[in-house]
């Protein structure tokens, strides 16, 4: 079994490993914490803080005349929230509205990191009077003071070109002319020293276009009509003032459409009325002259009722004709490719036509068509598929209507081709009148139907302007917008709470992941929730505070020490568990975990009671004893078991009385042979009969099985952990043991355990032993540094001249 290579995955709370996880790695969530503390905190400092300024429009419009004379003003809309919104969010307005706060030129500061726009809080204004090369648009002109003298310098075809002068007078040159404003001279020369300053001229639509993203427009309620209009940027001023002039300039803007709108209708009904005043005064001139010509005073005396039908026949005719001609100056305009202000003109000449229903409804759709186009030409191009397809709807309503047009002029050719067939009749029932009667006649229905006509366009034009002069537009601002000089963005306390609950998160992740792949054995209670039941725990080894390059006997030189005292306690252990024990086996799942320092120290103590001991090393592969009692490995076990010497040439004597040992003599090829040899038990028999405790130093058995079958056949074997070295999983191969039924039983220590105060950690576990800190007694600290120096004097020695 290689323990090494296998791990455990902890998937049961379990509050000894919760208690060291915490004690060992608290300061994973505290650093996350702090580390992206600072993160937001650098996040906070370069990020440049964003303002928002907002207020409340609401749509409005009052149409007096409609409740009065039940006409309808042709500006007033329906439902006109959502056109007006889009209206609001176009580049168009937004356009407009840059040009109502005089945006000509804008002020930048530049430090190391950020870049920030000095609108009216910069230490100098630039006041521009002209702009000759317009190459110069969006190009930084630095401004920099030098001597007392202020300079502007800027790059143009690829030279550098500087002009200097003084506050407040004019920078001129062939490019441009500006005037450099300053209120405080010291003011300014403090910001050019901290920053980089400079100015650009704007092109409106490229500003436009940079700063329409922070621009947003949104309904509120369709039957208030109330539109929220809000902007933000990082200047304070800027998004109140920018926010403002978006919905002063729609005010505006909608105002002067409705006006130019209701002046080009009256417009073209004046034009109508001056045109038939023209031909109604003709009429009447060639009536009166023909009425001195002729000198007739009374000619209705003749055929009235003749006369009365020609009349109403002609008036038909007049009519139809009159009708004809709009129809064809409709065709001629749709034939010619119209925009939307002809298209929109076209309205007025259906008034009062008999086909006014017929077509109004659909050249008014084909004018909203055109509106929409024309709209979002403002935001895309031609090749845009929606501007495609409203194309494809314009071509189709614009065909629609020549075919109604087509078909409506068709009929009315029908019947003016009736019209003067009937009064071609009645002309000549009345061929025989006198040609005088008949011309006054003709002039006479010439005057009247001019005079009719003329009439009728007076009483529109009457009409519509009551009805535009009781119509009014009432949008107004609800709430006004207010400079804000808190921030909207970042948020500061938002930023804070996040990055701090990430870092927390993630520290407490990683807490988490170390409790579920926590793999060691740090206290006796993490110890002995994980042993078989079967397993005993004989007691701890405190943890020797002083570095050893190899396992070393010291119980005798500090007797007092805390070391000694557990040592005694597992000694005594030792009688409860057999009292009449004469052979002890050690071993540990690999190695490192102590159990040669646990082997030298307890065969030591366990001679200063007064038993003869002796202590086998039958690591073969890596022998250590001799190391620790600073001896040679010449002969020594594989020399016996082989037969190449005797047990009196290889046994050697310690520094403490009755402690002698073997070491593991020069390494065989074969140790396993050796250890389960018959030759291995004569040699333990026979030490059995020489000393009162045979302590056996076997190799790991996690690692190799070689020392299993002395566990098993020793009156107390004895298993060693260590403390934050030895893995929990380790104690899988004690369950194995017992398992598969090599062991009986087995003894358990746990060495290296910490005796730091505060630690929790302790040794003796179960058997009422402990020790007193802070008592008076000085185990450790008097006589183990006397160890200490010892050890420290043969470190260097040790190194040159190691045993083998």
């Amino acid at each position: 079994m290689n323990t090494t290579k296998s791990f455990i995955i902890n998937k049961k709370y379990d509050p000894l490993i919760v208690r060291t996880v915490l004690q060992r790695y608290w300061w994973w969530p505290v650093s996350f914490i702090l580390l992206f503390a600072l993160v937001a905190f650098i996040y906070l400092r370069y990020t440049k803080p964003s303002y928002e300024s907002s207020l409340i429009l609401q749509l409005g419009n009052k149409d007096n005349a409609k409740d009065v004379l039940d006409i309808e003003n042709i500006n007033s809309r329906d439902n006109e929230l959502s056109s007006v919104v889009e209206l609001l969010k176009s580049e168009l307005l937004f356009d407009y509205a840059l040009k109502r706060l005089n945006l000509n030129v804008s002020i930048f500061s530049r430090g190391q990191i950020l870049t920030e726009e000095r609108y009216q809080t910069g230490s100098f204004i630039v006041q521009p009077y002209s702009l000759k090369d317009s190459s110069l648009v969006n190009k930084e002109i630095a401004v920099s003071m030098s001597n007392g003298k202020l300079s502007l310098s800027y790059e143009k075809n690829g030279k550098q070109k500087v002009i200097k002068g003084d506050f407040n007078d004019h920078f001129a040159n062939e490019d441009f002319d500006v005037v450099l404003k300053v209120a405080s001279p010291e003011e300014f020369k403090l910001a050019e020293k901290e920053n980089d300053l400079y100015f650009v001229f704007n092109d409106y639509s490229t500003l436009a276009q940079r700063m329409i993203n922070g621009l947003e427009v949104r309904g509120l309620d369709a039957d208030a009509k109330t539109i929220s209009i809000s902007f933000r940027t990082h200047n304070a001023q800027l998004s109140h003032d920018v926010t403002d002039a978006v919905a002063k300039a729609f005010i505006q803007f909608d105002e002067d459409q409705k006006r130019k709108s209701s002046e080009n209708v009256i417009s073209f009904i004046d034009a109508q009325l001056d045109s038939l005043s023209r031909e109604l005064k003709s009429s009447k001139d060639s009536l009166m002259v023909f009425q001195r010509k002729s000198n007739l005073s009374d000619p209705e005396s003749y055929g009235t009722s003749v006369n009365e039908q020609i009349a109403k026949l002609e008036d038909e005719l007049f009519v139809i004709e009159e009708e004809l001609n709009v129809l064809l100056t409709v065709e001629r305009k749709l034939n010619s490719n119209p925009n939307r202000l002809d298209v929109y003109r076209i309205l007025p000449e259906m008034l009062g036509k008999s086909y006014e229903d017929a077509l109004v409804r659909h050249i008014q759709e084909l004018h909203e068509l055109m509106e929409r186009k024309s709209d979002l030409l403002f935001e895309v191009t031609n090749e845009n598929s929606e501007v495609k397809l409203i194309n494809q709807k314009i071509q189709s309503k614009t065909a629609m209507i020549q075919r109604s047009v087509s078909a409506i002029d068709a009929r009315l050719t029908r019947n003016a081709q009736t019209l003067r067939q009937k009064i071609g009749v009645l002309e000549a029932e009345v061929f025989d009148f006198p040609e005088k009667r008949l011309e006054f006649s003709r002039l006479k229905n010439i005057q009247d139907l001019n005079e009719k006509y003329f009439t009728l366009l007076t009483e529109k034009k009457v009409l519509y302007e009551i009805s535009d002069a009781g119509y009014s537009s009432s949008n107004r601002i609800l709430k006004q917008a207010k400079v804000d000089y808190v921030p909207v963005a970042p948020n500061k306390r938002l930023i804070y709470v996040s990055f701090t609950m990430f870092g927390l998160i993630l520290g407490f992740g990683v807490l988490l992941l170390k409790y579920v792949r926590f793999n060691e054995i740090n206290m006796m209670e993490d110890l002995q929730s994980i042993l078989p039941s079967q397993a005993s725990v004989l007691g701890g080894v405190p943890m020797f505070k002083y570095s050893m390059e190899y396992s070393q006997l010291i119980v005798n030189e500090a007797p007092k020490s805390m070391m000694a005292e557990a040592m005694r306690k597992i000694r005594t252990n030792l009688s409860y568990i057999k009292p009449n024990y004469q052979t002890i086996a050690i071993s540990s799942s690999i190695s490192g975990e102590g159990k040669t320092f646990v082997a030298l120290n307890l065969g030591g103590i366990i001679a200063m009671s007064g038993k003869t001991t002796v202590l086998l090393d039958l690591d073969l592969r890596k022998p250590k004893v001799h190391l620790g009692l600073d001896s040679e490995n010449g002969l020594g076990m594989s020399s016996l078991i082989v037969g190449q010497a005797e047990i009196d040439d290889c046994i050697k004597q310690s520094k403490i009385k009755g402690f002698d040992f073997i070491t593991a003599g020069p390494i065989p090829p074969n140790p396993s042979e050796l250890l389960l040899s018959d030759r291995f038990k004569e040699i333990v028999a026979e030490l059995k009969k020489r000393y009162d405790v045979v302590i056996i130093d076997n190799p790991p058995v996690g690692l190799v099985s070689d020392g299993i079958r002395n566990l098993s056949d020793a009156d107390i074997p004895i298993y060693v952990f260590k403390s934050h070295y030895s893995k929990r999983n380790f104690a899988q191969r004690v369950k194995e043991l017992f398992e598969m039924q090599q062991l009986k039983s087995l003894n358990v220590i746990l060495n290296g355990i910490s005796t730091s105060r505060g630690s929790g950690y302790g040794y003796g576990y179960g058997y009422g032993y402990g020790y007193g800190y802070g008592t008076g007694e000085s185990y450790v600290d008097d006589e183990l540094d006397k160890f200490k120096q010892v050890a420290k004097s043969k470190k260097w020695y040790n190194r040159i001249f190691r045993k083998k």
